[in-house]
């Protein structure tokens, strides 16, 4: 976890010679919060990967965990790609067609478990299963008052309309209400979904009910953050956990509590400049490929580290990114020594959504190399830097001779 891990672990990226801007994902790290989570709540029956919070882990976070939660047909066919096995894999998503479906259908063979987020949802996952005749698992998820899941009167009408069903067996629920939550909030809705299942195990004659629970535990990403620790959010989850009497299985949830503390982004100083009273330093990336929750236009710090560090008197610096708008400014006040352009900037906790949410194809400036590292392979890379002006423009035109 992030608390164990420190300079030392970021100086041996630094001194590696990779060319900035890059991101690194630490498999070790990754496997060590793993292996902590799974000691600390043995009342989670199935540790379940969010894998959009970063789909370059999914090979090396398998062997650590029960389940991968895709949300799309383009991580499915991440997953397909990895060998993950189609037994792990929790079709989830707000948004399933029957062509994406069948897609999945032949990759997976109907493996694994189906969420049902709509009566639509529905229709489809049956229909196919009885087409094919294929035997499939299903949760059906329960809204927490947004557009993901289906309210109780429509979940209970699923449940009716499948009593019978040959082929889709519905197994449990699927509720997850959000991100960064404190665990009064978790408590409560652990105790509102319990209640619940009581209810549809004495409606429906179920013996047994599953739970598939996203925390969304909290991940301090800024100075001046003041979640619980991460291990007391764990141990406070397992007494939760203990105390559910409705289910007979809980399968957890995360992805960015899993996967932050893995990554660090390496960008590098392009340009240092003072205009009037306020110190810039330009740099060779953005908010394009740095994406924290919170970030709130440069108002908070995020855990950096300047390589190489000199021996000089600190200065405050605003740190701006390489696109041409006014709103990247990736931090207001950071004090750094004597920075000089070439230097490296280290921006961590960046394992969980940086290289998938940023804006990355404004101002057709490159995409940023991926790698990743453990003590036993070194570094891998898992993509090559690559230019996004074809992208940005009809591809068969050339430019005047």
């Amino acid at each position: 976890m992030y608390e164990e891990t420190t300079w030392q672990e970021t100086l041996k990226h630094a001194e590696s010679g990779l060319q900035a801007p890059c991101y690194i994902f630490d498999a070790d790290i990754l496997a060590r919060g793993v292996q902590q989570m799974h000691e600390l709540m043995p009342h989670c029956g199935a540790l379940c990967y969010a894998m959009k919070a970063n789909p370059f882990l999914v090979k090396y976070i398998d062997p650590y965990v029960d389940r991968f939660e895709v949300c799309s047909p383009g991580e499915y066919e991440i997953c397909s790609r990895a060998g993950i096995d189609p037994e792990k894999i929790i079709v989830s998503g707000v948004s399933k067609t029957e062509h994406s479906m069948r897609r999945i259908f032949e990759l997976g063979r109907g493996k694994g478990i189906f969420t049902a987020e709509s009566m639509q949802h529905y229709k489809i996952l049956s229909r196919l299963a009885a087409e094919k005749k294929t035997h499939i698992k299903m949760l059906v998820r329960l809204t927490s008052g947004n557009q993901f899941g289906v309210d109780e009167a429509t979940l209970e009408e699923i449940f009716r309309l499948n009593q019978g069903s040959e082929y889709c067996q519905i197994i449990g629920i699927h509720y997850f209400s959000g991100t960064q939550k404190k665990l009064k909030k978790i408590e409560k809705e652990l105790a509102y979904v319990d209640a619940y299942a009581k209810k549809l195990k004495d409606q429906f004659h179920m013996e047994e009910l599953q739970l598939e629970y996203g925390p969304g535990l909290s991940v301090a990403y800024f100075e001046g953050d003041k979640p619980a620790p991460r291990k007391e959010q764990m141990e406070a989850l397992e007494e939760l956990l203990k105390g559910l009497e409705n289910f007979s299985f809980v399968g957890i949830e995360m992805g960015r509590f899993v996967a932050s503390d893995c990554g660090c982004f390496i960008t590098q100083i392009d340009d240092v400049k003072k205009s009037d009273d306020t110190n810039f330093i330009i740099l060779d990336s953005g908010l394009h490929q740095i994406n924290y929750f919170g970030q709130m236009m440069g108002m908070k710090l995020p855990p950096i580290h300047q390589f190489p560090k000199r021996d000089a008197q600190a200065q405050e610096y605003t740190l701006c990114g390489a696109l041409c708008t006014t709103n990247d400014i990736l931090v207001r006040d950071i004090a750094l020594n004597a920075p000089e352009i070439g230097d490296k900037l280290f921006f961590q906790r960046c394992g969980a959504y940086s290289m998938t949410e940023g804006i990355s194809l404004f101002l057709s400036r490159d995409i940023p190399a991926v790698y990743v590292y453990s003590q036993k392979a070194g570094y891998e890379c898992l993509r090559e830097s690559f230019a996004t002006d074809l992208l940005n423009s009809k591809q068969s035109e050339q430019g005047a001779k």
